[in-house]
């Protein structure tokens, strides 16, 4: 009878766990179909905001204050962007929008280029993550992770 209980049991977890769906990457992957400039911008804009900035591996967003924590960055599908003070400013009197110009990926789809000079390197981009790198004027590695906002 006791052998039995054991067969049981065992049959409900494989059936139970037959049923689940296994996924990979906390549900980060890029869709299949959807082209980098859609992942960047979707179908006609995306805005991200920094969650990480790190300087040469040392973190340093911690350092940021409040009210720049949440400037979005906004990529468009027209290959335009902007970077904006989000919904806090540091002073009342700033503009919301500190930064507009253009973007492209290089050729092989590696590096965004801003207004044709600023190259940061692509090390992620999924739906839910932006990961880019850039060395500095003073060449430290500058390596900044966004999320959609």
């Amino acid at each position: 009878m006791k052998l039995f209980r054991i067969y049981i049991i065992m049959v409900l977890v494989v059936l139970s766990l037959s049923h689940c769906k296994i996924t990979t990457g906390g549900g980060d992957d890029p869709t299949p179909t959807a082209s980098k400039t859609e992942l960047l911008a979707g179908k006609t804009s995306k805005a991200w905001v920094l969650t990480s900035s790190k300087i040469d591996g040392a973190e340093v967003f911690n350092q940021a204050s409040t009210c720049t924590k949440d400037d979005n960055m906004l990529f468009r599908a027209d290959k335009t962007y902007e970077w904006n003070e989000g919904a806090t400013k540091c002073r009342a009197q700033d503009v919301q929008v500190y930064e507009t110009g253009t973007w492209e990926f290089n050729s092989g789809e590696t590096e965004i280029i801003l207004n044709k000079e600023l190259r940061y390197k692509i090390l992620k981009i999924t739906n839910n993550a932006l990961q880019i790198s850039i060395k500095n004027v003073f060449g430290e590695t500058e390596e900044l992770t966004f999320k959609p906002n």
